[in-house]
């Protein structure tokens, strides 16, 4: 069983429960040779506090260890009182040719031998194999699959997306994979997109899996045990790594870095403090391969642990910005992932952390996409002839433009939007997630500024106002006026109030919301809107953190009454719906319906399958994860019914 319990993206925090130990993901997965321990497999728990190893069955059914591995199991034979996922053997396959076993044979000795998790025989499909012969290996892949579910037993089988660098075709297995009886999902055949820097390859290959896997299974990413794709990989929803490059490098003499390897024997100094570094030379280094496997391990460890550190503030996509420009090759598959923002986003939280401008590719995070879409798609201005066009400046921008908005307001009926590299950002949505969170620099490369220009015209052609001017000083203002005369008479509180319901929860929100009496309470110190009454009710609450509502009861009843199913909704079934009445969360096991438009952390409604309302709350997943997961929150209830 798997459960998620932080996000970022496609990137999680989870559990997954085996008999022998629970697996908190990202994890790696050492790979041991009981014929071949370099560092032993008690050492790697102690010290190393490895949770779950990966040894080779193949290599097992044919070493001399194979009958005691029978009689005694594989724990006993490792000394590992952990989790142990063992290999079928296709790389071998893949790299010799074949292998003298069948997937049935191979199968149940995997189970015979005890392992937790076991993989079928996969046929592996060549990168640059053609359609056809991928496609075949699918086929076959598929079959292996199914079949194996005989054999497993109490096992948990792993079975493999394969299908070259064919996306439909990866898509395919993975889809054909969601419906066999599998504990892990595996990607394969990337091995030598890794070892020939593909990765802007082994991010199409990543993506189109993941479209068709099933998000309740933890994915195993084949072969990948070097900490420099760990960032996309991560990003992209892979949960599980196998590493025998921390060895396999030692014994030819090259140090891991997060950017790469280096040759020990060119070292003259040893800039990494590492345990196994700390007080080493050079020469300590060159001259004892097993220091040098330790330290491979620390660093690939030590990027696990960054990257769930990263997805637990909320600061995941900057760790992977920032490792990306180790490579150049890393940076151009970062450049892919704007080709799949469509897909990145239904993941992306509504708001997690700060955005920091790393380069045009920030541009293209599914935040930002999302926030220009939402503008252009959900954002009604408030009634004015003309538009006032600012430049990027200090956030919030209604502070840092607030004399030149009152004048502006005494002087033509005009409203302001800034052309900002995230998008235009019409004033009113200045506090908005991502924009005041946002960090940018004052000076913006070439391809970021045409890139605003593109956003600006994109807004532009809605048609919203009769023209545009450019600020280019006080003239501007005069010109606006002799087009526009004022004043303005519009109220920013109350047009921040609409804008922003109808950015969170769509066109015609605010409608729903701010029907009647309103009244709007602010901060005492800085006067920023806080809480939302209507008719002497309290719809709303603003957050501060990222200027977006937090939806009470008596919101949810006005919404519910305005938007039919299945908008902002989440169906429980009957079992769920008294417990999340009295104000208890909806966990995902009991959810037999849900919005396709709600993303994490979307403030949302709760129903019963007769679409009477139990409660609001915050999503937790998406529609995908919800209708999956078998463990975990869906929504984190704030208020039921029955409380308000």
């Amino acid at each position: 069983m798997f459960e998620m319990r932080e996000r970022a993206c496609l990137g999680r925090v989870g559990r997954l429960r085996t008999s022998h130990g629970v697996v908190e993901t990202p994890a790696l997965m050492p790979v041991v040779n009981p014929s071949n321990l370099l560092i032993s497999p008690e050492e790697l728990r102690r010290r190393f506090r490895i949770e779950i190893l990966m040894t080779n069955a193949y290599i097992i059914y044919r070493s001399r260890f194979r009958d005691q591995v029978l009689e005694r199991g594989i724990h006993h034979i490792l000394d590992f009182e952990g989790p142990i996922m063992s290999d079928s053997g296709a790389f071998q396959q893949h790299v010799y040719g074949r292998v003298d076993v069948s997937n049935e044979e191979i199968v149940k000795f995997q189970t015979a031998m005890g392992s937790d998790l076991g993989a079928v025989l996969d046929i592996f499909s060549e990168p640059d194999s053609r359609w056809r012969e991928c496609e075949e290996g699918v086929r076959e892949t598929l079959s292996r699959c199914e079949e194996a579910v005989a054999w497993k037993g109490e096992m948990g089988l792993v079975g493999t997306v394969q299908g070259g660098l064919f996306s439909d075709l990866r898509t395919k297995c993975a889809r054909s994979l969601s419906q066999i009886d599998l504990r892990v999902q595996a990607i394969g055949g990337v091995v030598p997109l890794m070892e020939g820097y593909r990765f802007a390859d082994l991010v199409e290959v990543i993506i189109a899996s993941k479209r068709g896997l099933r998000p309740d299974r933890p994915v195993h990413l084949f072969g990948a045990g070097h900490p420099i794709t760990f960032g996309l990989a991560v990003l992209l929803g892979c949960d599980l790594f196998d590493s025998a490059a921390y060895a396999k490098y030692a014994y030819d003499g090259r140090m891991i870095t997060r950017w790469g390897t280096t040759r020990v024997k060119n070292l003259r100094y040893v800039s990494c403090s590492c345990p196994a570094c700390f007080d080493a030379t050079p020469k300590d280094l060159k001259d004892d391969v097993k220091r040098l496997a330790e330290h491979n391990l620390h660093v690939s460890l030590q990027e696990l642990e960054e990257l769930k550190q990263a997805i637990h503030e909320g600061s995941l996509w900057e760790h992977v910005e920032r490792r990306s420009r180790a490579h150049p090759r890393l940076l151009e598959a970062l450049k892919t992932l704007r080709k799949h923002v469509d897909f990145l986003e239904r993941y992306e939280k509504l708001s997690d952390g700060s955005l920091f401008y790393a380069g045009p590719e920030s541009m293209w995070r599914p935040v930002a996409w999302r926030f220009r879409r939402r503008v252009l798609e959900r954002y009604r201005p408030p009634e004015a002839e003309s538009l006032l066009i600012l430049q990027e400046a200090r956030r919030p921008y209604s502070r840092t433009y607030a004399s030149l908005l009152r004048d502006l307001s005494l002087k033509a009926n005009a409203h302001a939007v800034v052309r900002s590299v995230l998008g235009p950002v019409p004033i009113e949505l200045d506090e908005v997630y991502p924009v005041a969170q946002s960090v940018i620099p004052r000076e913006l490369d070439v391809e970021a500024l045409e890139a605003s220009e593109v956003f600006l015209r994109q807004f532009l052609r809605l048609g919203h106002f009769s023209f545009g001017v450019l600020w280019e000083g006080d003239k501007t203002i005069a010109e606006l006026a002799s087009k526009a005369k004022g004043p303005s008479s519009l109220d920013m509180d109350m047009a921040r109030a609409r804008a922003v319901a109808d950015y969170q929860f769509g066109s015609g929100a605010s409608d729903a919301l701010l029907g009647g009496e309103v009244e709007l309470v602010k901060s005492k110190k800085k006067g920023k809107i806080r809480n939302v009454y209507v008719d002497s009710e309290h719809v709303l609450s603003l957050r501060a953190g990222d200027g977006l509502y937090t939806l009470k009861m008596a919101g949810g009843r006005r919404l519910h009454a305005t938007f039919g199913p299945p908008r902002l909704r989440v169906v429980v079934n009957e079992e769920s719906a008294p417990f999340n009445r009295e104000g208890r969360n909806a966990f995902a096991k009991f959810v037999v319906e849900c919005d396709d438009s709600i993303r994490p952390w979307e403030e949302v409604l709760v129903v019963d399958e007769s679409d009477d309302l139990l409660a609001v709350g915050r999503a937790i997943m998406n529609r995908e994860e919800m209708m999956a997961f078998q463990q975990g929150v869906a929504v984190k209830v704030r208020e039921g019914s029955a409380l308000s």
